[in-house]
């Protein structure tokens, strides 16, 4: 797949094996990239590599490129600003995902930013929220989700943590707790100015936990994936192998690792010793089920609804129906967590859409 070819490329330096590209096949690898969130790094290869292409063609890489290049120089301004105020009033904090993880890429400015994910301790939290609402004139009103409270500065969509992870075994998300609030503080610098992230074995964890819950929810973009690799890679040693088994198999989560672990060594390339366990057949197995869930349904699973909207009856029955076909699908992966989701959220749903129906 010509996708893959260009990953290679911007992740390993491999050579592209063709040297233009017709109209029909760079739109072909734009929409695939866009809907994968990964369009900065593979029109930033093509420029790089002078792949030529069709006059309108290399317009629009090179303004994509352009754009997302600004979109992230924004982005960091105010993750540079949010640390510099919660760090001077000594508040405990972690920056975590986003633009911690571009730091990591071969050419951090091509990763497609999103919003600044950052948790504060339960302690620090409400005193955090007022330097912030004092700091930049805002208001943090609204209703609290069950993990963040959403907001926007300068333009740029900030979730303000409370909870990092949430997770339906009350056993597991005690163990994940403990983990957080034991864990050591790692630094990075953003365009010169540090930052508060996770060290890099709970790093890993917790970016893997977290695309694999989209996975097993409704879907999951290649940007995850890469964003995983980096991590990987860049840490190979570094990362505590044995503590990091011990947490995924505390967890229930080993089997998991280990079937993502398939795609980032057989289709992005990942050298095989730099992944931290050995992968058996059984786990390797599900490495195509993974990857038809990831090219149908794109970033978050954005489009493989058949709705307009993320919202309404129509859409909530088939995200459940999807969820549970998911579910299944991953049981023997994880069957702890999804065990406990079946008996927890599942009712729920039930009754909520019970609800809607009835109001109808």
């Amino acid at each position: 797949m010509m996708l893959y070819s260009v990953l290679h490329n911007e992740l390993w330096q491999k050579p592209l094996p063709f040297t233009s590209l017709s109209h029909e096949q760079f739109v072909k690898l734009q929409q695939a990239s866009a809907k994968q969130t990964i369009e900065g790094l593979v029109m930033g290869a093509l420029i790089r590599n002078n792949v030529r292409l069709e006059r309108a063609d290399a317009l629009l890489a090179y303004s994509r490129t352009m754009m997302i290049e600004q979109l992230n120089h924004k982005v960091n301004a105010v993750a540079k600003e949010l640390a510099t105020i919660l760090a001077n009033d000594g508040i405990d904090y972690r920056i975590f995902k986003g633009q911690t993880l571009a730091l990591l890429y071969p050419h951090p400015e091509t990763r497609m930013p999103g919003d600044i994910d950052f948790y504060c301790v339960p302690n620090h939290f409400a005193r955090a929220q007022q330097l912030l609402q004092k700091a930049w004139g805002i208001t943090l009103g609204g209703e609290e989700s069950m993990q963040h409270r959403d907001f926007s500065y300068k333009d740029v969509p900030l979730e303000m943590h409370f909870c990092m992870m949430k997770f339906n075994s009350h056993a597991i998300q005690t163990y994940w707790e403990r983990l957080l609030a034991e864990a050591s503080i790692e630094q990075v610098s953003i365009e010169g100015v540090a930052v508060n992230t996770l060290p890099p074995t709970l790093n890993v964890l917790y970016t893997f936990l977290h695309l694999y819950h989209h996975l097993v929810e409704l879907g999951v973009g290649l940007r995850q994936f890469c964003d995983l690799l980096v991590l990987l890679h860049r840490h190979c040693e570094t990362i505590d192998r044995v503590a990091l088994e011990k947490h995924l198999r505390a967890m229930g989560f080993y089997r998991a690792f280990c079937a993502i672990g398939a795609v980032l060594i057989n289709k992005l390339n990942l050298p095989a010793n730099e992944f931290p366990f050995t992968i058996s057949a059984s786990d390797a197995q599900y490495q195509d089920a993974i990857l038809d869930i990831v090219f149908i349904g794109g970033n978050f699973g954005k489009h493989h609804s058949n709705t307009a909207v993320r919202s309404g009856m129509r859409y909530n029955i088939e995200a459940t129906m999807r969820k549970l076909r998911h579910y299944r699908l991953f049981w023997r992966l994880s069957p702890r967590e999804i065990r406990a989701t079946l008996v927890k959220e599942l009712p729920r749903k039930m009754v909520m859409l019970g609800f809607k129906r009835g109001k109808r």
